[in-house]
């Protein structure tokens, strides 16, 4: 048509030379579409290839069409089912530090070891800071953002009624005896005498500060005055008398106000806890442990909150000179491995109803998108089921397969039960065999590929990628699997009928053709 109108527009001198446009628009009204070759019953039948003929009518429709062996495969698929969610329901939080490579890697093999015992007086241990100064939420996270702006953290909450006033002081000093007495504290080498003795691992600033105002300076603690304190403070911290004040910006922190005048903000103490900076705990047992020192952290306020205000606590491990730690918060690990298990769990749950949604608006028949909906949760249980038997704990890695795994799961599914609804022959056995034929060997060949590449991401060093890939690998077979004997099996017996219009009989195709069928036309009677 685009031809012919060039050449009725064009000049015949030049655009048309030698007549092409001229004998081809002639010919044209001789042309005959494929559409009405059909329609007149001149198109031949084409042998289909065995392949498209073992997808179409030989696997599973074999299994399918037959009541016996179809209610075997649902049973079967039953049988497997139910092992798998045993295990599914045994899936914990991970006990051991995430693997980053394969178990005999030296690397890997030393992170092992280093995270093996909980704590030893080689060790570096696990700090507690007992903090005071702060409001009850003592970051200000109001409209910040990371994802855009990942500079920006929040701000501090000082409390603006904390001051550090005589019975503060003698409040911190008996918050240092509490401490010390507690059977949480840490043991360590006194590096004092040097002589092998033990003792309690707690970096008290205030008992440093104490001795230097009764000895070096002949002064009386505590400070009485308010403003007294702070440059008693500041000139102890600058002579850096005694190994708190060395590093006396870790314990005490200065501000300015409005005004331009140095306060006290803020300030802690610090105690080592039996607890390896290394090693890994599962969430259970660090909740155990954050129950202990939340405890003592209570205990403290009932005895010096009345002077000193309520504190509130944090386990870091070493720290640089200025103060910032150099290993995560125990206490974030703890919540992170929870927090793990309720997302992914959350994950889970909100694929799925949006699958169902999907399902729904795809096939427009509740009965179909709730069959569907059923194997879809069955793969996902199998898969994880199949994980947790391979020894798999449920961490970062593992939390972001799950919370993925309904995506993949849904394509085999949703593709075969909208076929199976756009099908126009009436029986559920018709119709089944209708989707096969039309959809059988594209799930196939989408989830072989599919297939193929979870094999190379499963061959990779990182374990991440390793494990993804195993995920992925696992997800799309077994998705395949109950989508062809399972889903299409309970479709066949109890999926939805299709309606004739104006009550005419349905043409039925046969079930076992070498070659294409055309659907009958709906403006053909058919006795």
């Amino acid at each position: 048509g685009l031809c012919c109108a060039c050449c009725g527009t064009a000049d015949t001198q030049q655009g048309c030379s030698k007549g092409g446009c001229d004998a081809l628009c002639a010919s044209s009204s001789k042309l005959e579409t494929t559409t009405a070759v059909a329609e007149r019953g001149g198109a031949d039948q084409v042998a289909k290839p065995r392949l498209v003929t073992f997808f179409e009518d030989v696997f599973p429709f074999s299994i399918i069409r037959r009541p016996p062996a179809r209610a075997a495969s649902v049973v079967i698929m039953l049988a497997v089912f139910a092992p798998m969610a045993w295990q599914a329901s045994q899936l914990e939080p991970q006990k051991e530090a995430a693997q980053l490579l394969p178990d005999d890697h030296p690397f890997q093999r030393f992170f092992d070891l280093s995270a093996e015992f909980e704590v030893s007086n080689e060790d570096e241990p696990v700090k507690l800071s007992v903090v005071w100064g702060f409001e009850d939420k003592p970051l200000d996270t109001d409209g910040v953002n990371r994802l855009f702006d990942p500079q920006n953290k929040g701000r501090l909450a000082f409390s603006p009624d904390w001051v550090l006033d005589e019975s503060a002081q003698s409040g911190l000093l008996s918050a240092c005896d509490l401490l010390e007495n507690s059977e949480l504290s840490e043991l360590v080498f006194d590096k004092k005498t040097d002589d092998g003795s033990l003792e309690k691992d707690i970096d008290c600033w205030v008992r440093d500060f104490k001795d230097w105002r009764n000895t070096t300076r002949n002064e009386i603690f505590p400070v009485p005055d308010d403003a007294d304190v702070v440059t008693a403070v500041k000139e102890w911290c600058n002579a850096g008398d005694g190994e708190t004040a060395r590093d006396c910006s870790r314990y005490v922190g200065f501000e300015v106000d409005a005004n331009g005048d140095l306060y006290i903000a803020w300030t802690r103490v610090v105690m080592g806890v039996k607890m390896n900076e290394n090693v890994f705990l599962p969430a259970s047992e660090l909740r155990e442990k954050y129950d202990d020192y939340e405890g003592l952290v209570d205990s403290i306020n009932a005895a010096v909150g009345t002077t000193l205000g309520d504190a509130f606590q944090v386990a870091v491990g070493a720290e640089d000179p200025g103060g910032q730690p150099l290993a995560n918060n125990k206490w974030i690990n703890m919540v992170l491995q929870e927090l793990y298990v309720r997302m992914s769990t959350v994950g889970v749950i909100i694929g799925i109803s949006i699958a169902f949604v999907v399902l729904v608006l795809s096939t427009r028949n509740l009965l179909a998108a709730s069959i569907s909906v059923l194997s879809i949760a069955c793969a996902l249980v199998t898969v994880i089921g199949i994980t947790v038997a391979m020894g798999w704990e449920l961490g970062a890695s593992e939390a972001i397969c799950l919370m993925t795994l309904t995506g993949f799961a849904v394509d085999y599914v949703v593709h075969l039960s909208h076929s199976y609804m756009e099908s126009t022959s009436h029986s559920p056995l018709e119709r089944t065999h209708d989707a096969l034929r039309d959809m059988g060997i594209s799930v196939f060949w989408g989830m072989l590929t599919s297939f193929v590449a979870a094999l190379a991401l499963a061959s990779c060093q990182l374990q991440f990628l390793s494990k993804f890939g195993y995920f992925f690998l696992l997800t799309i077979t077994f998705a395949y699997l109950w989508a062809v004997l399972f889903l299409m099996p309970l479709l066949a017996t109890v999926g939805p009928r299709s309606s004739p219009a104006d009550g005419r009989a349905v043409p039925t195709t046969p079930y076992n053709s070498n070659t294409t069928t055309h659907k009958v036309p709906d403006a053909i009677e058919v006795t």
